[in-house]
């Protein structure tokens, strides 16, 4: 399925009119990314929540129970939970920390990693066959682009996670 656009954005519309398209292709990407998450966690016998956790474990260093909490917005039993599924599953290890034995970092098992990001690499194959086509120049802007873009996304989360929740529609 295409992306509904009103219409195609005309070279002399604007700047703000391409903003506003390319935020939109942006959001359509992320929906689809959420969609395929889910196909992805199913397919590892996972929870999303959990497969997303896991990424994000991935993506640091050092990263703690407490870290990975405040990251994601769960509660630490909540999170506890997550991790403990991960851990059964084998992906990831706790490991205490050698210089103070009351903090432990969730280290990833490697091995079991590189078994998703071989399913990712099929799966996403047109995907990076597409990347490849650009320049290094050209993949360099796009780097810049999703380094701003996951941190605006990270900005964006935390100040939603500040404002209160609305009441469900009918209820006082």
């Amino acid at each position: 399925m295409a992306v509904k656009d009103e219409a195609p954005v005309p070279v002399e519309s604007g700047k703000m009119a391409r903003i506003e398209l390319l935020e939109r292709r942006i959001r359509a990407a992320n929906a689809q990314r959420t969609l395929y998450g889910s196909v992805l966690a199913g397919k590892l016998a996972m929870h999303q929540t959990d497969l997303e956790c896991l990424f994000i474990i991935t993506l640091g260093t050092d990263v703690t129970p407490g870290q990975l909490a405040q990251e994601t917005g769960l509660t630490s039993g909540a999170i506890t939970g997550v991790i403990d599924r991960i851990e059964r599953a084998g992906y990831i290890r706790r490991v205490r920390d050698t210089g103070d034995r009351r903090r432990v970092f969730l280290e990833p098992v490697w091995p079991r990693i590189e078994e998703i990001r071989a399913i990712n690499r099929r799966a996403n194959r047109a995907w990076l066959d597409e990347l490849a086509r650009y320049s290094d120049a050209e993949l360099d802007v796009l780097l810049d682009f999703a380094d701003r873009n996951y941190h605006a996304a990270i900005n964006a989360t935390v100040a939603l996670r500040k404002e209160p929740a609305r009441k469900p529609r009918g209820k006082d």
